[in-house]
């Protein structure tokens, strides 16, 4: 069975499409993680006597839909988000395997905000 549009909106979300490597892609799920580090505090006996949280990297996950014959990104590509609390360049650490049903196939990717 093949998909048929109807209407010129595809389904996305509000970052969606991405544009990796000169590809278009429609996003289907991307989320975003702010990481971050607690160092705790001790003193001579070892005791806690406070934390502090240090920001880390901003990492996310998405599933991308690929069209036709695409083919999937590849480990290091990147994208830009030009709008949002997430603006900024991304760079993919991992790809999974691709997963098709009759024409649509899509692929899921992990990646992080670079940081300069």
């Amino acid at each position: 069975m093949a998909v048929t549009q109807d209407g010129t909106h595809k389904f996305g979300i509000e970052y969606s499409p991405i544009t990796i490597d000169a590809k278009t892609y429609i996003a289907e799920a991307l989320s975003f993680n702010k990481t971050a580090s607690r160092v705790d505090i001790d003193d001579s006996n070892g005791e806690p006597v406070g934390s502090t949280i240090i920001p880390g990297r901003i990492e996310g996950s998405a599933t991308i839909q690929l069209e036709g014959t695409d083919t999937a990104p590849a480990v290091g590509d990147s994208f830009n988000l030009a709008s949002g609390e997430y603006t900024g360049d991304y760079i993919i650490q991992d790809v999974s395997e691709t997963q098709s049903q009759g024409d649509y196939s899509k692929v899921s990717i992990n990646f992080y905000k670079q940081l300069n």
